[in-house]
């Protein structure tokens, strides 16, 4: 189905009809019928130019560019949401879809919402903020709000599902955003916002491993989410992010490998495996999902076909010099979480070492003081060690 788009840069408006979408195929759904609330879809070159764009948005589906000082400035697409009302809330649900617009080479990308503030809509103009109204970044400031969905930090992708659910309790705002900036990334889905009454039967829905948190009612609250109670708000419980999340490490006496994940999809999948296959060793250590928290960097995980075995590293010239020059061993798969490096890690967060078997062909990385010191006095021969890969929060 061919959708007309606009964009706009500045306050110059540019309508068009969309092209066809990127040549790599993917395994996927871009049908806006498919999804509930709004659709959204944009591309970005690998320069991060405009490439297409549309969407049910605020004049018909229009793109704004948003200029920054020191950087390629954001897309964003605003929705209606119904009049600011201080005796009611705001509830956005954002499902994310993430591909490369050419896969042999790297994405990056930074997908956030926003909504409009109480002031802005006193003004009394019936249009969300646009470019020309909030030229500066002060402007901005005050006249809207953000929250990070994803991020995507210079790697090779397949495709990328994320979804966040977030209530603003304080009031229902007017107009309500998607916004994206990055290069070589085609993204769309849908948006499902609403004005729902301050209920006194409802209450926050909260997911302790991530800090996400919404308001519903008990019968809609689903794990992993957890029900606090009638009245209750996600500001009586959030406190300010990141949150960090469990990495789980699981062994295989089949592969003779140990594996880290942070994905509950692929944590499932591992138990529901043998434990001659995979055998669960439970949580590891903790880590975040993004590098919001100041000092933290992105670990990385390669996986090699010819030796069977999975590499951790958070070391950029480890990273570059296996993914430039040993492509043909190591298959770079991208951040899995993120970490400290020694020297930059905060009070609260304590080491994870690093071990090498030249006679297993592969690190092992512990948390445990036992199993680090046992490893050190019993097997010098067997496990060499490498001293702090990097540092992490305790399960």
């Amino acid at each position: 189905m061919k959708r007309s788009a606009a964009t706009l840069i500045g306050c110059l408006f540019l309508a068009f009809v969309l092209p066809g979408t990127p040549a790599s195929a993917q395994d996927d759904i871009e049908d806006p019928n498919t999804f509930e609330g709004v659709w959204y879809r944009i591309a970005l070159d690998e320069e991060g130019e405009f490439v297409l764009g549309d969407g049910d948005g605020y004049a018909g589906g229009t793109w704004y560019h948003y200029p920054e000082p020191n950087g390629p400035g954001w897309w964003r697409q605003w929705y209606y949401n119904g009049p600011s009302d201080a005796n009611r809330k705001g509830q956005l649900d954002y499902a994310v879809y993430i591909k490369a617009m050419d896969p042999s080479l790297q994405t990056s990308l930074e997908v956030r919402f926003n909504w409009a503030t109480p002031e802005w809509s006193a003004q009394g103009k019936q249009r969300p903020p646009l470019p020309c109204d909030v030229p500066e970044a002060e402007m901005q400031a005050r006249y809207m709000q953000d929250r990070l969905l994803h991020r995507v930090d210079h790697w090779f992708i397949g495709t990328v599902e994320p979804i966040k659910s977030h209530t603003v309790e304080e009031y229902n705002p007017e107009w309500v955003s998607i916004d994206v900036r990055g290069h070589n990334a085609y993204v769309y889905r849908g948006a499902d916002h609403s004005s729902l009454p301050k209920d006194p039967f409802m209450g926050a829905c909260y997911d302790q491993s991530t800090g996400d948190c919404y308001t519903g009612y008990e019968d809609q609250c689903e794990a992993p989410y957890v029900w606090l109670g009638w009245g209750t708000e996600c500001s009586d419980y959030v406190t300010a992010g990141p949150f960090p999340v469990p990495v789980y490490r699981f062994w295989s006496p089949t592969f003779g490998k140990h594996i880290f994940t942070t994905s509950e999809r692929e944590k499932d999948a591992f138990l529901a495996e043998p434990d001659e296959t995979w055998a669960p060793e439970g949580i590891a250590f903790c880590a975040l999902m993004d590098d919001t928290e100041p000092g933290c960097r992105p670990v990385h995980r390669f996986w090699s076909k010819q030796l069977g075995v999975y590499f951790y590293t958070i070391l950029e010239p480890e990273k570059d010099n296996l993914v430039t020059n040993h492509s043909q061993v190591w298959s770079y798969e991208g951040p899995v979480f993120y970490a400290f490096a020694a020297g930059e890690e905060p009070e609260d967060t304590v080491p994870v070492y690093r071990f090498w078997s030249a006679e297993l062909g592969y690190h092992l990385f512990t948390i445990s003081e036992a199993e680090k010191d046992g490893l050190i006095e019993n097997y010098p021969l067997f496990w060499a060690y490498e001293g702090v890969a990097w540092y992490a929060y305790a399960p």
